[in-house]
């Protein structure tokens, strides 16, 4: 792996008022797939001068829902160190994650109250990184131009397919992670999209299979990595175009897409369950706006593709990790917190 592609990009702490938001975030799922745990790291600074870093964290029960729970802190300034070559580091008080390991804890969610467990929240992970990173656009140099022109930001898939071993503890109760699939990510921008919908699998019973989509706004990239081999179908004319992937149907626990090039044609339909709980969370954009995100960390994944004219082949998970994201809430009737 790259090590700019964990490394922080912009130079924390900022100035009070100066905008910006970098997020570090990682899913990971037991081989039952009986659960689901979400962590994020986020470091923020707005126009209106808030600044913090914020840990959240997140747990998905399928067998379970009541014992699902989602806790959240924020600290100072004081209490982060992000550091970049020669190896990637970011604390947020006694928070760390590097480029293979993350540990940390959550004792009380936003309100101050305990989780539902009766408790807070604490993770020990470890994986070997991953040496391929997926951009949603394969030109960095059009990246970086969107990024200064209108916003956009970066997205890095860091470890976009992992194993992770250690444990998650939620309130009394221990959770065993051995050689569990996961994903590791690194974002960053002072505009976020006003919506975006997200998909990435690595639980198929190939598990040379990995899966990740991003749709922003209408542009679709995609990325299939299958026995060693990269199809990432994210170069502009995949993008935009005639020739470009394509969004089917898409509303919140529904998504369907596909596309073709680079060796490969692919269809995808990403379904949330009726009875697996949505985590609904919400968190706040560098000019004070909120975006909302329903995220199902267990969605039912069916994927058909074809490599290089052979016979297709179809694959199925139950564990895969997708996400709805709008500036207004995509499901309603769902508490979005924090407060802000």
């Amino acid at each position: 792996m790259a090590p700019e592609d964990n490394e922080p990009v912009l130079d924390w702490p900022l100035p009070v008022g100066e905008p910006g938001r970098e997020v570090w975030y990682s899913l990971v799922s037991p081989t039952d797939g009986s659960v689901a745990f979400w962590y994020r790291y986020t470091l923020l600074s707005t126009e209106g001068g808030r600044q913090e870093g914020r840990l959240w964290a997140a747990l998905t029960d399928r067998e379970a829902p009541d014992r699902s729970v989602f806790v959240t802190r924020s600290v100072p300034f004081e209490d982060v160190r992000a550091r970049g070559s020669p190896s990637f580091s970011l604390t947020i008080d006694d928070a760390e994650l590097t480029s293979a390991s993350a540990v940390g804890s959550i004792p009380l969610d936003a309100d101050g109250d305990e989780g539902d467990d009766g408790g807070g929240v604490a993770w020990d992970l470890s994986y070997d990184p991953d040496p391929y990173s997926f951009t949603p656009l394969r030109s960095q140099r059009l990246t970086d131009l969107l990024a200064k022109t209108v916003g956009t930001g970066k997205h890095w898939s860091a470890n976009e397919a992992v194993r992770m071993d250690g444990e998650v503890t939620v309130g009394d109760r221990t959770i065993e992670f051995a050689d569990a699939p996961g994903h590791q990510g690194h974002t960053l921008g002072s505009s976020p999209p006003e919506s975006w919908t997200w998909i990435q699998c690595n639980d198929f019973d190939d598990r040379s299979v990995v899966l990740e989509a991003l749709d922003i706004e209408g542009t679709l990239s995609i990325c299939l990595r299958r026995d060693g081999e990269v199809h990432a179908l994210n170069r502009l004319k995949h993008v935009v175009g005639p020739k470009a992937n394509t969004t089917e149907h898409d509303e919140p626990g529904f998504w369907r897409f596909s596309g073709s090039g680079e060796g490969v044609e692919l269809r995808v339909t990403v379904r949330a369950p009726e009875d697996v709980k949505w985590q609904t969370v919400s968190y706040m954009a560098p000019d004070e706006s909120l975006r909302y995100n329903a995220h199902c960390s267990l969605a039912d994944v069916t994927l058909t593709y074809t490599v290089d004219g052979e016979e297709p082949v179809t694959l199925e998970s139950s564990a895969g990790r997708a996400e709805w994201v709008g500036a207004e809430p995509p499901l309603e009737g769902y508490a979005y917190p924090p407060e802000w």
